[in-house]
């Protein structure tokens, strides 16, 4: 595909000198809930239900509590651009000061809720290095003052003019769109969905043919089992857009809460792609990152075991393009996989066969797994260390499995029951590549949290994103 020409930048926000509060319905917006869950509590009481005066009052109480404490938080909430940092105070009782580095910073973004959404507004999300999700949440602003504010941020943390790096990110043309008939088939044919299905059938059976009362409480489990997986992927996903942005990929997606998130150049540690076994039959497969800054966080538009979606369903032509741009020169097809010996077999009877690693002069590759087959790819300047493990069964059978550690998230890069000497050799070449990587290569080495560290010990380092200070 052409390379889009650059648009026409949006004017980034000035730096305000002095504190800035947030959007005024910023109480309402956040304290909607508390109405919801007051109402739902009234209609279930007898007694309120039978004098609906007292229960309008009662809403009432509710409603204003909320909005005077809510409006109290606004009050003392500010955000001000410092020339090092972004300073966030709040609190009306205990005083509390977040203040984020920008050089912490790996990621902006602007997210809008569902309720927010209807009044125009949007929460802006920076992923900070080594941090939490809620650790970089700036909501709400108006949509208009989210988007500038985050130019204004990325002009500030690249080092670059501002006029220069201000994006309009959706008039740009979609690189790919994920069909909503695609995501609800891929949901349908999962297996948790597919075990969820298949015991409500038996419970059905069983308790109009066979009289066994097992009760409507076994039931709701094996609902929530189907309806969570097509809400979180149909709804959750729809319309999943990816974009090429100035600073990388971006990603939107979502029905009544639009997401929008950032796969920034080089901030890459790892992917991960599933491919679940009827999805195989018909050439379908996920895509999963792990990116730094983001490790550790689960929801909005990360996956839950601390990565970032880069396509939830896609054919294979639609992954090896997304790979490609990823990862420039990465061809999967090319890199020669070597299969785990015969023997292995006492140990994985049936998956032995798809235990393989392969490299090039980028990445390590792994596969592993029959009902849910998972290829990680690990770039060699990306390792952070390589441990050989050998149980009492691998001993007797002469087998080892070399661990390529990474930052933490999807990506598991392990090269199962190799033979003794394949898996020694392995240990010292990988540790040999991720050397020379790290020395020519011209990106700057992740200081994230690593996954499971080696008991020899391997070195990692987590700075935090976030300096805090409270005060009564």
């Amino acid at each position: 595909m052409s390379t889009p020409a650059p648009l026409p930048s949006a004017p980034p926000v000035a730096p305000p000198k002095q504190g800035v509060r947030l959007h005024p319905l910023t109480p309402f917006v956040r304290g909607w809930g508390y109405l919801a869950v007051a109402a739902v509590a009234m209609v279930n009481n007898e007694g309120l239900r039978s004098d609906l005066r007292i229960a309008g009052l009662g809403l009432l109480a509710v409603l204003v509590g909320g909005i005077l404490l809510g409006a109290l938080s606004w009050w003392f909430t500010k955000y001000q651009l410092t020339d090092e940092a972004l300073r966030v105070d709040s609190g009306f009782l205990f005083r509390r000061t977040r203040i984020i580095r920008f050089d912490r910073i790996q990621a902006i973004d602007v997210a809008q809720p569902l309720v927010p959404r209807l009044f125009g507004m949007a929460e802006l999300r920076m992923d900070v290095a080594g941090g939490s999700s809620s650790d970089g949440r700036l909501s709400y602003l108006t949509l208009d003052h989210a988007q500038q504010l985050r130019a204004t941020l990325l002009a500030t943390t690249h080092g670059a003019r501002q006029e220069e790096q201000a994006e309009v990110q959706d008039a740009r043309p979609a690189l790919l769109v994920v069909p909503t008939s695609r995501l609800l088939g891929s949901t349908l044919l999962s297996s948790t969905v597919l075990g969820s299905v298949a015991a409500l059938v038996w419970l059905v059976i069983a308790t109009t043919v066979f009289e066994y009362h097992v009760g409507l409480f076994a039931a709701i489990p094996l609902l929530l089992g189907v309806f969570s997986p097509i809400w979180k992927q149909v709804v959750g996903n729809h319309r999943f857009t990816l974009t090429e942005a100035d600073g990388g990929l971006q990603t939107k997606r979502g029905l009544f809460d639009l997401q929008r998130q950032t796969v920034p150049a080089g901030r890459v540690q790892g992917l991960l792609i599933s491919e679940p076994l009827l999805w195989r039959r018909l050439g379908w497969s996920r895509v999963e990152l792990d990116i730094a800054g983001v490790a550790g966080s689960s929801g909005d538009g990360e996956d839950e075991s601390g990565g970032a979606q880069l396509l939830p369903v896609g054919t294979t032509a639609e992954v090896a393009e997304v790979l490609g741009r990823v990862l420039p020169g990465l061809d999967l097809s090319r890199i020669e996989m070597h299969q785990a010996p015969e023997r292995a077999k006492w140990l994985r009877p049936i998956g032995w066969r798809y235990l393989a690693y392969g490299n090039d002069e980028q990445v390590l590759v792994t596969t592993q797994g029959w009902i849910n087959r998972r290829t990680s790819i690990v770039l060699h300047h990306k390792t952070q260390s390589v441990r050989l493990e050998q149980g009492p069964l691998q001993r007797r059978l002469r087998l080892a499995s070399v661990h390529v550690d990474t930052p933490a998230g999807p990506t598991n890069a392990v090269a199962l029951h190799r033979d003794i000497d394949d898996a020694a050799q392995l240990l010292a070449d990988q540790s040999d590549r991720a050397r020379e990587a790290r020395r020519t290569s011209a990106l700057p080495p992740a200081t994230t949290q690593t996954n499971e560290p080696s008991p020899e010990g391997s070195s990692s380092s987590a700075a935090s994103p976030a300096e805090e200070s409270s005060a009564t």
